[in-house]
């Protein structure tokens, strides 16, 4: 069984049936999901806020920590800016884009990606 955990940048509320939102640094909460690669099944559900949503500078990167701190080793959504980006990279969360689908529907194109389909 692989367990990972992955961050998916959402609209208010957060959690799975929430759109993804269209902005990483500046979007309003990760979704954070405990996901087994080889059922698919979800183990757990959280939602946080992004601290970088009101940041005046640096949203990207506040975006990039939080993330990092609730463990997520992957990101899926729409794309992060270069610094935030970098900063995912360095934090070791591999970057997924995905758009315009709910969390839930982001989650099973990843999961699809993850077992090469």
């Amino acid at each position: 069984m692989a367990v990972v955990k992955v961050a998916l940048a959402t609209e208010e509320p957060g959690g799975l049936d929430s759109r993804l939102a269209e902005r990483f640094g500046r979007a309003p909460t990760f979704t954070v999901v405990e996901l087994d690669t080889d059922t698919g099944e979800v183990k757990s559900v959280s939602v946080i806020e992004n601290p970088g949503a009101r940041a005046a500078s640096g949203a990207g990167v506040k975006a990039a920590q939080a993330v990092a701190e609730a463990g997520a080793t992957i990101y899926a959504g729409p794309n992060p800016g270069p610094n935030a980006y970098a900063a995912l990279q360095y934090l070791g969360v591999r970057v997924y884009p995905i758009t315009g689908l709910t969390a839930r529907e982001a989650l099973e194109r990843l999961l699809g990606e993850l077992k090469g389909k």
